[in-house]
């Protein structure tokens, strides 16, 4: 995968993310939105401004 596509925001994850944090705060059903966020990057909003290891 090249670098630009591995840099990316996970848009789609931080939908989801937004809305799992909605309905958790509406009571509404919010776990199945969070796992969606995890399994579109949106969990990785949090490590964006890290820096660390081998970015080549």
């Amino acid at each position: 995968m090249s670098r630009t596509a591995r840099a990316g925001v996970p848009v789609i994850g931080i939908i989801f993310l937004a809305l799992a944090i909605l309905k958790f705060l509406n009571g509404d059903g919010w776990v199945v939105w969070a796992l969606l966020a995890f399994l579109f990057g949106g969990f990785g909003v949090f490590s964006l401004g890290r820096s660390g290891g081998n970015k080549s």
